[in-house]
């Protein structure tokens, strides 16, 4: 059969009459599926090797159109010029998949396929697919599966039998698994992972993808491929052998005997690593029919890896399964990659792949910084959205300082679209999501220890009043530098008036916008009225989702003077505020809803300055009557305090840091000038409400005296011990409070502790 080019154009190709064709259309709308309009059989359909409902549905609803003689009020048509000049009316052209690797298939009413190559690699395919069918004859003479037979091979063109089937299985089976082995058993070395011929593709095909930046093709995809490839040991022996290179189910036919048959054997190698198209069948079958996830797909091979499936494919039950699977994505993405690199026109398949790319590279090869990765992954999802990020101005997003946050605005069904996405990060450990009626707060906890706090906004709200209008600043967006569509500079100036103005607060000096006095512009129409209204009703049950979804919990300090008290809380509260993204209250020793005792003497001021002034335990007070009465005056502080403490703050989502807490009274009254039997503290403390975490910091006498000399040496010892044996004991007593004793020697050591268990509520 004569090799021509293809054509995708409804128009006519001659100026001659024309016969009449119809088609399918693609998404453009071009022809995908051309067959003569006189055909009474669905002949386009042997294209199709149906694997889910969807494509089952299809072939049946066509086939029922053809029945009923419908095809001519179903189906488009076309002028067919001379490109479709082909015999008799039982034939079908696909009209190729737009890339560089495009070509014309034709099958024809004589039972044979000819795929007719427009490009130079599409040409180098057809020639390899040629080759290896005529080797597998000779070296493969007589195997359990099933390859076309060579019509006809010419330079642009290649002609083969069509093998007749039922269909295909949809997934691995037995037959596939003998296919694999025979495959290796015909040609298989071995070596040094570093020995494989491919690496020099590999990298060239990286080098490329770096130098001339497709703006499709996420940086962050690019960076962890080459990661993939750098980390990859160069020692360990592996196998390698032929592989067909696009083993999938819509390649591997059932025959009406139960065999398996083979086509497309355009991407086959003889030097691919073991396991290449097991992997592969499990990786296409899972993005392109079945939608699923990196870990869903990962999970799937490792269910059909039996001990048995193993040897067959590998030669060995004891295979290091993940180090063939770094070797295949490292040839299969770095290789199609490049392919759409050069491809003008995308496929919506195309981003899933990138995806689940992302997703596998890094699995199998963690990132040394997950949250740049994540960043960089968060922006791959948001490439063919409509969205905009504000304050961000044109700074690059994989490098902001760790407790900086994102403010994004998109549309919410894409906001809930993109958080199950990123749900899917393979160095997630932690996931807290708090919805409003306006936006999304998202806060992400890394694996390695790593933190991103992510706002996904659709409606620009204070309290219950509106301003701006989200799509219209989305409409205006700009790009940056790096590829991220960010917040026009006009409107980012007219949000900071609005938010610092209805805060009643002015903007910041590092916003650069000056002393702007002039006042607020007027707010959407949507404030009053009904909506208004309705604005008030979101107001209050946003406010009800954080008191019952994101309350705030209360976080105590112990410790002798000089066990470094004060600088943990001051790291923690820095912590819990520009990480885990909560207003914090911090409280010294009580709720303090009454004065010191002393303000009713000096006064407020003047009892406060007092208090800092003197030394702990040189209170004076020895008399049993006076420390209760003192002690019945701060117990009341607290049994009335924490209430107020859990209305005031904990509800609202504060957390609340204790300076010292009421351990103090049971352990060193003296402190408090109380000197009180312990049962008596111990008693009152049955009706004190127990705070979430409870942390007890020490240290050896000698540290605790060189950073300062108030206490005793064996006071010091003594309090250490008794302090240490409470929190022992109530630790073990409840199980929804925290009571940690925490040497606190190295200040890093300390926070890491104190971060992990905080970490914990967010879970």
């Amino acid at each position: 059969m004569a090799t021509f080019p293809i054509s995708t154009s409804r128009e006519s190709l001659t100026d001659g009459e024309a016969l009449s064709g119809l088609y399918i259309p693609d998404g453009e709308g071009n022809p995908r599926w051309v067959w003569p309009a006189a055909s009474n059989k669905p002949v386009f359909l042997r294209f199709v090797q149906p694997v889910n409902w969807k494509q089952r549905g299809f072939v049946s609803v066509v086939q029922l159109v053809f029945l009923l003689r419908l095809q001519r009020l179903v189906f488009k048509s076309m002028p067919l010029g001379p490109d479709y000049n082909l015999n008799g009316t039982d034939w079908a052209v696909f009209t190729g998949t737009p890339g560089p690797n495009r070509k014309r298939v034709v099958m024809d009413s004589e039972g044979t396929i000819t795929k007719e190559a427009s490009t130079e690699m599409a040409v180098a395919n057809l020639t390899n697919e040629a080759f290896f069918l005529q080797q597998l004859q000779t070296l493969c003479p007589s195997p359990s599966f099933i390859v076309p037979r060579i019509v006809q091979n010419g330079t642009n063109a290649l002609t083969m039998e069509r093998i007749a089937n039922r269909g295909t299985w949809s997934h691995f089976n037995g037959q596939h698994t003998k296919a694999l082995a025979e495959l290796r058993q015909v040609s298989c070395t071995t070596g040094p992972v570093g020995s494989w011929g491919e690496w020099e593709n590999i990298y060239e095909r990286i080098n490329q993808l770096r130098n001339a930046r497709h703006p499709e093709i996420p940086s962050h995809l690019v960076d962890a491929l080459l990661h993939l490839v750098l980390t990859e040991d160069m020692q360990p022996v592996a196998s390698f052998g032929i592989a067909h290179g696009d083993f999938t189910p819509w390649n591997t036919l059932r025959t009406p005997n139960d065999r398996l048959g083979i086509i497309d054997w355009e991407l086959a190698r003889t030097e691919l690593p073991l396991g290449f198209d097991f992997f592969h069948f499990h990786l296409q079958n899972g993005v392109m029919v079945e939608r699923k996830t990196w870990a869903e797909i990962y999970h799937q091979m490792q269910q059909k890896l039996t001990p048995e499936t193993r040897t067959a494919i590998f030669g060995t039950a004891t295979a290091d399964v993940d180090q063939y699977l770094r070797l295949y994505l490292a040839h299969h993405v770095s290789y199609y990659l490049s392919v759409y690199q050069k491809q003008e026109e995308w496929h919506q398949q195309i981003y899933w792949q990138l995806d689940v790319w992302s997703d596998a590279i890094m699995a199998l090869a963690p990132p040394s910084d997950q949250r740049k990765a994540l960043i960089g992954r968060l922006f791959a999802l948001l490439n063919n959205k409509k969205y905009a990020v504000l304050k961000m101005d044109n700074d690059d997003p994989q490098e902001l300082p760790a407790d900086s946050d994102l403010d994004i605005l998109i549309r919410k069904e894409e906001a809930h679209e993109l958080i199950n996405r990123l749900k899917a990060f393979s160095g997630l450990a932690q996931c807290r999501v708090m919805q409003k009626s306006f936006m999304m707060s998202v806060f992400l906890v890394l694996e390695d220890g790593g933190i991103l706090n992510l706002d996904l906004i659709w409606v620009f709200k204070w309290k219950s009043v509106s301003f701006m209008e989200v799509n219209e600043v989305i409409r205006n967006a700009c790009l940056s530098s790096y590829g991220i569509r960010v917040v026009s500079p006009r409107d980012t100036r007219q949000y900071l008036r609005f938010f610092y103005g209805l805060n009643g607060a002015t903007v910041p000096a590092k916003f650069g916008l000056g002393q702007d006095h002039s006042s607020l512009p007027p707010v959407l129409t949507q404030n009053s009225g009904l909506r208004g209204w309705g604005n008030r009703l979101n107001y209050l049950l946003d406010t009800a989702r954080t008191m019952i979804f994101n309350r705030g919990y209360v976080v105590t300090f112990s410790g002798v003077d000089g066990a470094g008290k004060s600088t943990v809380i001051e790291h923690v509260t820095k912590l819990l505020d520009k990480q885990f993204r909560r207003p914090v209250k911090v409280l010294r020793h009580r709720p303090s809803v009454l004065p010191i005792l002393s303000a009713l003497r000096y006064g407020k001021e003047e009892a406060e300055r007092k208090s800092v002034a003197t030394l702990p335990r040189t209170g004076t007070n020895t008399s049993r009557l006076s420390s209760l009465a003192r002690f019945s005056y701060y117990y009341l502080d607290y049994l009335l305090g924490q209430w107020y403490v859990q209305l005031r703050y904990v509800l609202r989502g504060y957390v609340v840091v204790y300076d010292r807490y009421y351990y103090d009274f049971m352990i060193d009254g003296r402190r408090s000038n109380l000197e009180l039997p312990f049962w008596i503290t111990a008693t009152g403390f049955r009706l004190i409400r127990k705070p979430e975490f409870n942390f007890f910091l020490f240290a050896d006498a000698d540290t605790i005296l060189a950073r300062k000399q108030e206490l005793a040496k064996d006071t010091i010892v003594s309090l250490t011990q008794r302090y240490k044996a409470l929190f022992e004991r109530l630790g073990k007593g409840r199980t929804s409070s925290v009571f940690t004793s925490i040497e606190n020697v190295e200040l890093a050591d300390t926070l890491r502790v104190i971060r992990e268990a905080l970490l914990k509520k967010t879970a």
